[in-house]
Order: structure tokens, then C-alpha cells, then sequence
């Protein structure tokens, strides 16, 4: 077992380990909170973000239809929206590309610290990713991470670059590519996370 790999299998168990645990404590506060309160949003988001990190971090075998996509981005901040409008609804991403794009979310979802929109368009081929927001901001060494997968590796070792580490990882094991799309000079907008593609 490689590196790369050995370390998404430690991060896939550790995720399972963790959101077991995490989602058993949530409903049994949900169920105490259901016997004392009609209002259970605060269980609902926090099972929403479990759905959502488990589906990412977990390995799957199954295609992974738009819908399902979308639904699981529910699981972000109420601060940051996911903008589909441009994508085919019936759009089905193979289980590789679906994860990829997942912790993609988690990543551009850590890049609006005050919120902002995550913007898809493209196809499942062909992904493109943009997030707007202030401030909007990829994490310094993304590139690198994208570029070099010892890079990658290197950045699971601090907790503020684990996401980018993770989603790098993700897309270097599955032989997925990703690039970023810098904006035209002068223009104060971060670049385009592309999916696939050329």
C-alpha cells in the first residue's frame, strides 16, 4: 500500500470511527430535544454536516446523481450556498469524481470564512469551481498540493491544511485531474478549481 494511500485509508477509517460516534451523540440529543422541543434544527444541521463529511471522507462505489450532490451540500454552513443552475439536472458523477468533488466543497467551504456562493459549472467530465465571497481564498499551497502529491502528504501533518490535503490526496490516488484557472490579471477574484478536463 502506498503512501498516498495508506494515508486515505487511515483518514477513511478514522472518518467512520468518528462520525458513528458523532451521530449517535446527535440523536441522542435529538431524541431528548424532540420529547422537550417541536424545534430541531440545531440535530438537523449537525446530522446534515455528518451526511455530508461521511459521504466525502468514506470510500464509495457508487455513481453519485447531482441531486444527491446537492443534497449533501445541505450539510454546509448556512452561510454558504451551492449554485447548480447551470448543470444538467441529470447529471450522474462516477464515485471517484463525486468524493473529489465533495471534499472540494468541505475545501471551498473553508476558503468563505464569512460566507459566500459555491458556484458549479461544466459537466462530469469538465468541472469548473468558483467560489465568491469576502474573502474568498484558497488556502495558501493549493497549487503545489495540486501539482506535487508528496506535497499533499506533507500538508496532512497541520490540522489548518487538512481538508486541502485530503482533497489533493483524494484526486492524486484516483488519477483524477485537477487544476486551478487563475483569473485575468488585475481582476480580485481567486482562481477556478477545475475538475477533469484536458
Amino acid at each position: 500500500m502506498s503512501g498516498t494511500h495508506g494515508a486515505l485509508r487511515i483518514i477513511e477509517l478514522t472518518s467512520a470511527l468518528l462520525c458513528h460516534d458523532f451521530g449517535g451523540v446527535v440523536g441522542a440529543l435529538d431524541g431528548g430535544a424532540a420529547s422537550a422541543s417541536p424545534d430541531r434544527s440545531v440535530s438537523d444541521a449537525a446530522m446534515a454536516r455528518i451526511r455530508l463529511r461521511r459521504a466525502a471522507w468514506e470510500s464509495v462505489d457508487d455513481p453519485v446523481p447531482l441531486t444527491q450532490v446537492a443534497a449533501l451540500a445541505e450539510g454546509l454552513p448556512g452561510q454558504v450556498s451551492l449554485d447548480i443552475s447551470s448543470l444538467e439536472p441529470t447529471m450522474v458523477f462516477p464515485a471517484p469524481t463525486a468524493r473529489v468533488l465533495l471534499n472540494l466543497l468541505l475545501l471551498a467551504n473553508d476558503s468563505l470564512p464569512t460566507g459566500g456562493v459555491v458556484t458549479l459549472a461544466g459537466d462530469v467530465d469538465d468541472l469548473f469551481l468558483r467560489i465568491s465571497g469576502r474573502p474568498a481564498l484558497w488556502p495558501t499551497g493549493l497549487a503545489l498540493c495540486v501539482a506535487d502529491e508528496s506535497a499533499a502528504r506533507a500538508a496532512l501533518s497541520e490540522a489548518r491544511s487538512l481538508q486541502m490535503a485530503i482533497t489533493t490526496l483524494l484526486a492524486h490516488a484516483g488519477g483524477i485531474r485537477l487544476s486551478l484557472l487563475l483569473p485575468p490579471a488585475g481582476q480580485d477574484q481567486p482562481a477556478i478549481l477545475r475538475l477533469g478536463g484536458g
